[in-house]
């Protein structure tokens, strides 16, 4: 009994000493990036408050794509993006894998990911667009309640996207971590993390496309000392501002921690 119970917490503090050089070495030397993020991106467990004396709380990291289709109104969550099977197989995908009746397992990338760039203007632009051609159709005929529906409800995505939407961007997929560094490194607003994602093709449009599956790692734990700072905070709809800053660096394991939090 007694070697079973010593094997049991040698294997313990081994997993941990393993955890913690892990944690070490990402840590170590410069970050290869560093972002301030605000509500709308590092967010808070949907209506729910930090406990004082609870210091295993994390924020999960909010991102999206950009909507293939432009004047259509996008579907927030967007993980999705039209390539061609050419540029799949450049992606390590096999040609059964890309092939309209292939099926493929998710793969780890490397994904770059654009924090209020160019990306984000750009699904802003299309909201506004969007919202003022459904006000342009209800002007022209008030009593039409369908007309007002759409018209409120474009209204309402323009100002989420003003407001609450996450203004962190996917870019574009790698097999390796050189070329996205490569490409953007002069390029401060840019990150470059590892993400699982898999080729889907559309039987009715006939597209290839890739599945932004999910972040390796999507949830940042929230240091101790900065629990009691979001202490009093609630998420709810009906935020218009940001209530906070988090500056996040990542490490040469391409994993987040956070730096510092700021209330606003």
């Amino acid at each position: 009994m007694k070697k079973y119970l010593i094997c049991g917490i040698a294997l313990i503090v081994f997993t941990n000493i393993f955890i913690l050089g892990g944690v070490f070495y990402n840590r170590s030397g410069e970050p290869t990036a560093q972002l301030v993020l605000s509500e709308r991106e590092a967010r808070l467990p949907y209506l729910s408050g930090f406990e004082k004396e609870n210091s295993g709380v994390g924020l999960s990291i909010s991102w999206r794509a950009l909507a293939n289709e432009k004047g259509e109104l996008a579907y927030y969550n967007n993980r999705s993006i039209n390539l061609t099977k050419e540029q799949l197989r450049a992606l390590g995908f096999t040609e059964l894998e890309v092939s309209e009746d292939g099926w493929a397992q998710e793969r780890t990338l490397f994904f770059a990911l654009e924090y209020n760039g160019e990306q984000y203007q750009k699904s802003l632009a299309n909201a506004q667009s969007y919202y003022e051609k459904a006000l342009a159709r209800f002007e022209l005929d008030t009593n039409d309640e369908q007309l007002k529906y759409a018209k409120e409800r474009a209204s309402e995505a323009y100002q989420q996207e003003l407001h609450r939407n996450s203004r962190l961007f996917f870019l574009e997929a790698a097999q390796d971590y050189k070329t996205l560094a490569t490409k953007y490194a002069a390029q401060s607003n840019i990150v470059i993390v590892k993400g699982n994602a898999k080729p889907y093709f559309n039987d009715y449009s006939k597209d290839h496309s890739l599945h932004l599956r999910a972040l390796l790692v999507n949830r940042i734990n929230v240091p101790a000392h900065f629990v009691e700072t979001l202490a009093s905070l609630k998420t709810s709809r009906g935020q218009t501002k940001p209530d906070y800053s988090v500056t996040v660096n990542w490490g040469k394991r391409l994993e987040p921690w956070i730096v510092d939090i700021q209330m606003n």
